[in-house]
């Protein structure tokens, strides 16, 4: 993989079987937050109440997380969060931002699905920054990389990862459905999560800098916030 970035595979090499085993602890602790979060929309909360939650819950991860990595003595460069090659992070994840709303949009539509659009809430767009920042920190920028101290293969890991970063996105729709089910997603909304893990996978990948990917995916969750399938 001749387009990835120096200092990303340099850093891939550091990593042991424990940084793995570490990964999949986080992993599991984030789908425990998301039965969490899915048990939530059982109750008789309010609508605000359930969209605070999805700023809340994010804020607690990044405590936890943060409070987890400062512990293992980690450096916060080693997850993308840094300034190098910013400008073209951020050039690709505009770029594949806007890629990605054109293969959702072209999805709908060989469905024979009218789309228009809405404007998002002050509110979703916090939703928005919380949910994307969270999800790349943790996935693309730790535990993807950190799983290579148990998986020496980048397509390997990446493909595992994106299993991983897919399965999250379940338990919500099974808690409120009272039923365990694949079809819970739609497979437009299956097909387009997993571009987007590989969209911001290579964004990562190619400048070993977060930002891009963290646009990139601010920029998918506000499209399917906006769309509005007829």
């Amino acid at each position: 993989m001749n387009w990835v970035n120096v200092q990303y595979k340099s850093n891939l090499r550091k990593y042991e079987k424990k940084d793995g085993m570490k990964a999949l602890v986080t992993y599991c602790l984030i789908m425990c937050s998301a039965f969490f979060q899915g048990w939530l929309y059982t109750t008789n909360a309010n609508v605000f109440v359930l969209n605070l939650s999805q700023i809340l819950i994010p804020l607690v991860y990044y405590w936890v997380f943060f409070c987890f990595f400062y512990c293992s003595k980690e450096n916060i460069r080693s997850i993308g969060i840094n300034s190098d090659n910013i400008k073209n992070s951020i050039v690709f994840g505009l770029a594949g931002g806007f890629v990605l709303l054109a293969i959702q949009t072209a999805l709908y539509i060989i469905q024979g699905k009218s789309v228009s659009f809405i404007n998002p809430t002050l509110l979703n767009w916090v939703i928005f920054l919380f949910a994307a920042f969270e999800e790349e920190i943790l996935f693309r920028g730790y535990i993807q990389t950190r799983l290579f101290g148990l998986i020496n293969g980048q397509w390997i890991v990446s493909i595992i990862n994106s299993v991983l970063f897919l399965s999250i996105h379940y338990p919500v729709r099974w808690i409120v459905s009272g039923a365990i089910f694949i079809n819970a997603l739609s497979t437009v909304y299956i097909v387009s999560l997993l571009v987007l893990h590989f969209f911001c996978d290579a964004v990562y990948k190619r400048t070993n800098c977060l930002w891009g990917a963290f646009l990139l995916h601010v920029i998918y969750n506000a499209v399917g916030a906006m769309i509005i399938i007829q």
